[in-house]
C-alpha cells in the first residue's frame, strides 16, 4: 500500500517539476514583444490600480533637533499586468516566476516628504513576482528618511506623529491609482526601538486632480525613562542642594563658591537639554521652563547669599536700625510684649480693683510694666548683624524650599496629565 502511494506521488512530482528549461521558455515567451513603457493594462484609457502596503522593519533614527524620521520598511505593491498570463500546465505547473524590475514595467513612487535628495523606491537589482493570472507582485525595500515635525511640549512624555507619503510620479489619477491594502501598517518583523514605543499605526489613501497618493502613519511615544534618570531627576536634587546653602556655616567661606558651583551645573544642564531639542519657540519645551526657574531661584540663591554675607561681616560698630531688630526679635519670639500690649492689660486690671487700691495698684503694675519695657529694650539692643544674617538665612531657605515645591509639583502635574491623555 505505500509503495503504490509513494509510486504515484513520485508519478506526479514528475509530471509537474519544474526545469530551468520551462522558466527560461516563460521568460522568454513573457517578454517576447513586451514594452516595459506601456501601462499594463488592455484599455488605456484606464487606470492601472495600485494596492500597496507597508511592513514597519524597525525605527532607525528619530533626530528631533533636524526633525528627521528614519524608518527601515517593505513596500509591498500589488497591481494586475494581463500581458504576465500563462498557463501553468503548459510549463510543468510552473505557476509564478520572478523577473528583474528593469526588464519589467513598475509604478514610479517617490516619498514627497523625503529628508535629503528624493529618489524613486526600488533599484535595478530588485524583482518581480508574477503569477499565472497576471498578478505582479513588487516588494522594494530601503530606508525612508522623511521630515517629521515635532511636538516637545511635554517632553520627555511627548507623543509623536510621523508620516511616510507616496505618490506616483508624473502620473495623473486617470493612469494609476492607488489603493490602500490594509488601513494599518504591517510589522511583521518589527524591532522595539530603545527610544520610541509605536502606539498605533494607520493607512490613508486618495486622489486630487493631479496625483494619486497614499500616507503610512506612524504614532509614537517616547520611553521616557532615561530622560528622568539622566536629566530630571538630578535638576531636582540639584535644587535641594542649591537651598543647603543657607544651612552651611558662613565662618567656612564656601558658601559663594558652593552656590555659584550649583548655579553652573543648572546652566550646563539647560545646554544639554537645548541641544538635544528643535531649535524652536513653538511649541516650547515645558522642560526649559522647568529648567529656568530653577536657573532663576539658583541666580537668586546666589545674589541674597553674597548680600546677606555682607550683613554677616558688617562691624558690629554700626548699631543695628531699631526697625530691623525689632522684627528680628518679633521673627524669633525672644522679646516680651511691647509697651502697648502691656498697657491695655495693665488699664483692665486697674478697674477690677477696688477703689481704695487702685492708686497702689496702679504704681505697682506701672513698674512692673517699666521693667518689662526696659528688659525690652536691651534685648533689642543686643541684637546683632549676625544674628540678622542667620534670621535672614532662614527666612530664604524656607522661601526657596517653597519656590522649589510649587515648581516641581506644577511640572509634575502638567506632564503626568499629559501622560494620561497619551
Amino acid at each position: 500500500m505505500w509503495i503504490k502511494v509513494l509510486l504515484l506521488f513520485c508519478i506526479i512530482m514528475a509530471v509537474y517539476s519544474q526545469t530551468m528549461s520551462d522558466s527560461t521558455k516563460l521568460i522568454e515567451d513573457l517578454l517576447s514583444g513586451y514594452d516595459k513603457l506601456v501601462r499594463p493594462v488592455a484599455d488605456q484609457s484606464q487606470p492601472v490600480s495600485l494596492y500597496i502596503s507597508m511592513d514597519l522593519v524597525a525605527i532607525q533614527e528619530f533626530d528631533e533637533v533636524l526633525e528627521k524620521f528614519s524608518v527601515v520598511a517593505v513596500i509591498y505593491i500589488i497591481w494586475e499586468d494581463i500581458r504576465m498570463t500563462w498557463n501553468s500546465s503548459e510549463y510543468n505547473g510552473l505557476s509564478t516566476i520572478l523577473i528583474p524590475q528593469p526588464n519589467v514595467w513598475t509604478p514610479t513612487l517617490l516619498v514627497t516628504n523625503s529628508f535629503g535628495t528624493v529618489k524613486p523606491i526600488g533599484a535595478d537589482w530588485m524583482k518581480v513576482r508574477y503569477y499565472d493570472n497576471g498578478i505582479s507582485v513588487y516588494s522594494p525595500g530601503d530606508v525612508f528618511q522623511t521630515t517629521c515635525a515635532v511636538d516637545v511640549t511635554f517632553y520627555p512624555y511627548d507623543a509623536q506623529t510621523c508620516k511616510v507619503m507616496l505618490i506616483p510620479w508624473g502620473s495623473l489619477p486617470t493612469e494609476i491609482t492607488i489603493y490602500a491594502s490594509k488601513d494599518y501598517v504591517l510589522k511583521s518583523y518589527f524591532s522595539e526601538n530603545g527610544e520610541w514605543e509605536v502606539t498605533s499605526t494607520s493607512v490613508t489613501s486618495g486622489k486630487t486632480d493631479v496625483l494619486s497618493y497614499i500616507e503610512f502613519i506612524i504614532k509614537m511615544k517616547r520611553r521616557p525613562r532615561f530622560i528622568l534618570v539622566n536629566v530630571l531627576l538630578p535638576i531636582i536634587f540639584m535644587g535641594i542642594l542649591n537651598i543647603m546653602v543657607f544651612i552651611l556655616p558662613a565662618e567656612s567661606g564656601e558658601r559663594v563658591s558652593f552656590c555659584i558651583t550649583v548655579l553652573l551645573a543648572f546652566a550646563v544642564f539647560l545646554t544639554i537639554v537645548g541641544d538635544n531639542l528643535p531649535k524652536t519657540s513653538k511649541p516650547m519645551p515645558m522642560i526649559c521652563y522647568f529648567l529656568l526657574v530653577n536657573l532663576s531661584l539658583s541666580t537668586f540663591i546666589s545674589i541674597m547669599t553674597i548680600l546677606n554675607l555682607r550683613l554677616y561681616h558688617k562691624p558690629e560698630s554700626k548699631p543695628v536700625p531699631r526697625l530691623l531688630a525689632v522684627m528680628a526679635r518679633k521673627l524669633k519670639c525672644m522679646c516680651a510684649q511691647s509697651r502697648n500690649a502691656v498697657q491695655p492689660f495693665v488699664q483692665k486690671s486697674i478697674n477690677e480693683i477696688p477703689v481704695t487700691k487702685k492708686e497702689k495698684m496702679s504704681f505697682e503694675l506701672k513698674k512692673e510694666s517699666d521693667q518689662m519695657w526696659t528688659a525690652n529694650e536691651n534685648l533689642i539692643a543686643a541684637v546683632s548683624w549676625k544674628d540678622i544674617s542667620g534670621i535672614v538665612d532662614s527666612v530664604l531657605c524656607m522661601f526657596s524650599i517653597l519656590w522649589l515645591i510649587i515648581s516641581s509639583t506644577m511640572f509634575i502635574v502638567m506632564i503626568e496629565s499629559n501622560k494620561e491623555i497619551m
